[in-house]
């Protein structure tokens, strides 16, 4: 009963419905998922076009622990290939327990359009698993992402999921939602960076997100963030050995706690 209520919070808080869009990775975690402007191997996630951005393949594994719950736990992969035409990728991810759980498989593309302009997209097979009487559902959508650079120093990104509400089980006509992303990273000097973003789902109040991240040395960055749905803080840090980077962080909620999260990855 208490996971019930727990889960019930959650989802009431976050607007998280059947085939909702997870971001990912611990970068952008700690900066309060403010991550739309941002191009790394999470794009996968998080903007398809800051994939275009990679120059190397790239394997990544991320994992959280929801409010310390292992019925909210969260995992996902990615892996990125840029070749001569662009940038290929792949993506898995699973939320859940054995009663309800949601999975998703992505195949991502990016590529620069000039040194200013980038665009990804991404084609998602989502299958969802519930108790009865919902039963299981299995669907096909599609997400799409560009990254603008209007100055040396700001670049401007926006992200869209599922834009044709793809309906997501007959029962009360219910659709999978619309998520539209904006947002941007500012370049505030060679240690710092600023991000902002909003979020806005078709079906919820809109939530605003922000971050900052200071390079204290050049194999260890500092995260701080905030974010408006739900109203948490987050914070934690990344570290470069190499080929392997490796990012920890955690938000906090005020009323459900702590959210630990962990990503690897590696360059080849």
């Amino acid at each position: 009963m208490l996971i019930v209520c727990i889960i019930s919070i959650y989802t009431s808080n976050i607007a998280k419905a059947g085939g909702d869009n997870h971001p990912s990775g611990a970068r952008s975690a700690a900066l309060g998922h403010a991550s739309v402007a941002l191009g790394d191997i999470w794009s996968t996630f998080n903007n398809q076009a800051g994939l275009a951005s990679l120059t190397r393949s790239e394997w990544a594994f991320y994992s959280e622990n929801r409010f310390l719950m292992k019925e909210l736990g969260y995992g996902a992969m990615a892996y990125a290939l840029p070749v001569s035409a662009g940038t290929f990728a792949f993506s898995a991810s699973y939320f859940g327990f054995s009663a309800y759980n949601d999975s998703k498989l992505g195949l991502a593309y990016a590529r620069n359009f000039g040194d200013n302009l980038s665009f990804g997209v991404q084609f998602d097979y989502m299958m969802s698993r519930q108790g009865e009487p919902y039963g299981n559902r299995n669907f096909m959508t599609f997400e799409a992402g560009i990254l603008a650079k209007a100055s040396p120093k700001l670049t401007l990104g926006a992200h869209i999921y599922n834009p044709l509400s793809v309906k997501y089980a007959g029962y009360n006509n219910e659709k999978t939602p619309v998520i539209l992303r904006l947002g941007a990273s500012y370049v505030l000097s060679d240690k710092i960076r600023l991000l902002a973003e909003t979020e806005k789902g078709l079906y919820s109040d809109p939530t605003l997100n922000a971050g900052i991240e200071y390079t204290a040395a050049k194999w260890i960055v500092l995260r701080g963030g905030l974010s408006s749905g739900p109203s948490t803080v987050s914070f934690g840090g990344g570290f470069i050995f190499g080929n392997f980077t490796i990012d920890v962080s955690s938000s906090y909620h005020t009323i459900l706690g702590y959210s630990p999260q962990f990503s690897l990855s590696y360059r080849f």
